[in-house]
């Protein structure tokens, strides 16, 4: 196919079953995405689609390099941040570099200095710490930070203040989107294909004042909208809100790509960048946001990296088709890479999906792994995906040196076929599997490490949802 523009909405922490086209199961019903449904419909919805990592900026990091946690020493990346200076290309540099005009708006964590590094246009947050307030007083824009001012968000602020007068505030959410939409707007009068990342912070619990000062408190929204009578807790209703604030925000993108004429011309992803969370006071079970997958953001089981993703692209892409193609954020790179006509940098983890997208079919990848410890005391474990076969091993046991996986590593097997909310561990009835999905990990000088494990909360046993 021609060289697409490409959009790619991200959104943060939004749970596998908290979008209508994927299963969920809950006294207080489901939440209304129509149009996440829509594009669903008009497109393909991926039932086995990941995210790069159990939590935000490693996932992101695998997005924005197209490689997996194992392999992130090779980079020399921690998983948080990635600047200029360590010389490490990115996904956006490579569009860029491709041709394409480059467009950034919302949470670009871990790039430093987006500008720098792929990025014509940047309106949104850096910092990680401060991007989980919906109402700062200012944002950063382009080579920046906290260099664009919200007027509105200089007043008195609090959850009954902001949901009574939202007119008065700035939601940080509709100022990225106002300004991805404006930047879309303009960049269509130019010949040069595009690429627009869409990057809301929600569903992600934020606060009502001023980071680093406001801890997470809910899930700051301007309206509870049709949710606002249910007899919910507060921090319910504020949830499911913000999942269909996202919604809506979705609904528009679509929109206004069909009034320019452009949706035969442009690919749209929507993605989350990990599970579904437990912060802020909300509960995964209360609205079953993990579609009934075992484990939520930050755990090595399907809740936690599991993905509601989907592609529509009309006239490309045969509308109301469902893959259950297996892919991760790491293959964003050659995906995107092969429909901009770009060079593909050597040593990505990541495959083309290109085939999966145009309803071609497509050899079965080898694996995907993600880096995270298990439940109780020890260091990083993994998990691995080859088939239907899913191997998770809580605590890696090597000793000397850097932490890899190694032969005497207890590994929990699970056949996602027929169990797909992992409940019964056949390690034991399946040992040569489990066998050969170590042998396999041990032979890609992978290390175990983990990424952003100063940050794990406690909380219910992880296996309870």
């Amino acid at each position: 196919p021609r060289r697409p523009n490409i959009v790619w909405i991200m959104a943060d922490d939004l749970g596998w079953g908290e979008v209508g086209l994927f299963p969920a199961n809950s006294t207080h019903g489901r939440l209304d995405t129509p149009h996440l449904d829509q594009l669903g419909r008009e497109g393909v919805v991926f039932s086995d689609a990941y995210a790069g990592y159990t939590v935000c900026a490693p996932s992101r990091t695998a997005f924005f390099t197209g490689r997996h946690s194992g392999h992130f020493h090779k980079l020399g990346i921690d998983g948080a941040s990635i600047a200029p200076e360590q010389n490490v290309t990115t996904l956006a540099q490579m569009l860029q570099s491709a041709g394409y005009a480059t467009g950034a708006f919302g949470k670009v964590a871990p790039l430093t200095a987006p500008m720098q590094q792929g990025f014509d246009a940047f309106l949104g947050q850096v910092d990680q710490a401060l991007c989980h307030n919906m109402y700062p007083r200012e944002i950063d824009f382009e080579h920046g930070q906290l260099n664009f001012k919200l007027e509105g968000n200089f007043a008195p602020k609090n959850r009954d203040l902001c949901m009574a007068h939202p007119e008065n505030y700035n939601y940080t959410i509709d100022v990225f989107h106002a300004a991805g939409m404006s930047w879309l707007e303009n960049v269509t009068r130019s010949a040069k294909p595009f690429f627009l990342y869409l990057a809301y912070t929600i569903p992600h619990p934020g606060g009502w004042a001023d980071a680093p000062d406001s801890p997470e408190d809910g899930n700051p929204v301007p309206t509870d909208l049709q949710y606002a009578n249910r007899e919910w807790p507060a921090v319910e209703r504020d949830h499911a809100a913000v999942v269909s604030y996202l919604d809506i925000k979705v609904g528009d993108v679509v929109k206004r790509l069909r009034s320019l004429g452009l949706e035969e011309k442009t690919l749209v992803i929507f993605a989350s960048d990990n599970g579904a969370h437990q912060e802020g006071g909300h509960h995964v079970g209360f609205f079953d946001s993990t579609g009934g997958l075992r484990g939520y953001k930050r755990s090595l089981f399907e809740g936690g990296t599991r993905s509601p993703s989907m592609a529509w692209w009309p006239g490309t892409i045969s509308p109301g088709r469902r893959s259950s193609f297996q892919w991760a954020f790491w293959d964003a790179w050659p995906t995107l890479a092969e429909l901009a006509g770009a060079e593909m940098p050597g040593g990505s983890d990541g495959v083309s999906i290109v085939p999966t997208l145009l309803g071609e079919a497509q050899d079965e990848r080898e694996y995907l792994f993600w880096t995270w410890p298990g439940a109780g005391a020890g260091p990083s474990g993994y998990a691995v995906r080859v088939g239907p076969w899913k191997g998770v091993v809580p605590h890696c046991t090597s000793s000397a040196g850097e932490l890899r996986p190694s032969p005497g590593d207890e590994m929990q097997l699970y056949n996602l076929t027929s169990d797909p909310g992992e409940a019964t561990d056949v390690a034991r009835a399946h040992p040569g599997v489990a066998a050969s999905l170590r042998r396999l990990v041990e032979s890609k000088n992978v290390t175990c490490d983990c990424f952003q494990c100063d940050i794990r909360r406690s909380g219910p046993p992880q296996a309870k949802f």
